[in-house]
């Protein structure tokens, strides 16, 4: 995850909270780089990299307002025509995000809502290149008692939306990653009115990953070929009880915090990224001495 909510850094190179938020970009090389001036909103969107990280998107919005950006180091920030940059293709040529697409080569579109239902789509993840594009999200497709809910899809532009549906017991499920190999999406799907992480393939549907023992997880990031899933889940009843999760067939899901050795003051509580060989993880904690939020990184082998 390049882009994350942060503010000014200390000469350690941990986050300092503030009411400024800055997107940046790290390398074990390098270390943090900050890539434009601080926004000035309290809303920052999430942002996604490119395969090779030479290519970096997320939302550098202006007060009470949406702009998405793409970032090389070349060009530096450069605002797109879409207000939301949440994914962008391996290849770094196509950025999606809401109802919306962009590429480089000026193009823009949208994804359409299911047949009968109304227009409100969410691209979470983009697999492919920009000329031939896989994207994952939600879009509306039927309502409970709340209002309209919705289903996980996968979209190319020759089928459009796919409906991968939903899990047993539940109405409603959001796709939020997709295996560069295209075949695995990721994300989260209700379960008896609680949000369970999920896998999807197409030989097997949508399959229920579980939790760390509290009543909610969900999946945020997958490896090259699907077989290591990421993301967070309550570890017990406490709604603050996030912990981050590893997922492999092998050993299913396992908290982060037990197989690291994390600084006690950090409560490692998110993981939102994941290598294309699924050994190395980002994500978000919480500093417990300094009181901020503060991201991680971990290479962990494989099972």
């Amino acid at each position: 995850m390049p882009v994350v909510i942060c503010t000014t850094f200390n000469p350690n190179g941990s986050c300092l909270s503030s009411d400024e938020v800055q997107a940046f970009r790290w390398t074990p090389a390098g270390g943090y780089q900050t890539l434009g001036s601080p926004g000035k909103n309290d809303f920052f969107g999430a942002g996604a990299v490119s395969s090779d990280g030479s290519v970096i998107v997320g939302e550098h919005p202006p007060p009470n307002g949406y702009d998405g950006f793409r970032w090389t180091a070349a060009t530096g920030m450069v605002q797109l025509p879409i207000n939301i940059a949440a994914a962008v293709t391996p290849d770094g040529q196509m950025v999606a995000g809401g109802d919306n697409w962009w590429k480089t080569t000026g193009q823009t579109g949208t994804f359409g809502p299911f047949p009968g239902f109304q227009d409100q789509t969410e691209a979470y993840g983009l697999a492919g290149t920009a000329q031939a594009p896989v994207a994952v999200g939600g879009a509306v497709k039927g309502a409970n008692a709340f209002g309209p809910v919705d289903h996980a899809f996968r979209w190319t532009p020759a089928a459009g939306l796919q409906d991968l549906g939903v899990l047993p017991g539940g109405d409603q499920s959001v796709a939020i990653a997709i295996s560069a190999d295209e075949k695995v999406v990721v994300g989260e799907a209700t379960v008896g009115g609680f949000w369970h992480a999920f896998r999807w393939t197409a030989a097997t549907g949508m399959v229920d990953l579980g939790t760390l023992g509290g009543p909610e997880s969900a999946a945020f990031a997958v490896n090259g070929d699907g077989n290591v899933i990421v993301g967070s889940s309550l570890a017990s009843q406490s709604t603050s009880s996030d912990h981050a999760f590893r997922w492999t067939a092998k050993t299913g899901m396992q908290d982060v915090t037990k197989l690291v050795n994390a600084p006690q003051r950090l409560i490692v509580q998110s993981a939102v990224g994941i290598s294309q060989d699924g050994t190395v993880l980002t994500g978000n904690g919480f500093n417990t001495k300094l009181g901020v939020d503060e991201p991680w990184r971990a290479v962990l082998p494989l099972p």
